[in-house]
């Protein structure tokens, strides 16, 4: 699991937990992203790495495990 922080930091959001929700619900709505129910976790604050890597892709950036296989 990754925290949104993390995830937050990766896609260079700075606004807040919430307002990430809002934008997660709304990037759904847009038929950008098609998270399933165990991708996010409101309460705890995390996202799973499948949904990390998934959302990465969206913006363009590598999963972290591609990234340390090349190195």
């Amino acid at each position: 699991m990754k925290t949104f922080n993390q995830i937050k930091s990766l896609i260079g959001f700075c606004q807040t937990d919430e307002f990430f929700l809002e934008y997660l619900q709304m990037l759904q709505d847009a038929g950008v992203i098609h998270p399933v129910e165990s991708d996010i976790d409101s309460d705890s604050k995390t996202v799973s790495e499948d949904f990390y890597n998934r959302l990465a892709s969206v913006y363009g950036i590598e999963a972290e495990e591609t990234l340390w296989q090349q190195d």
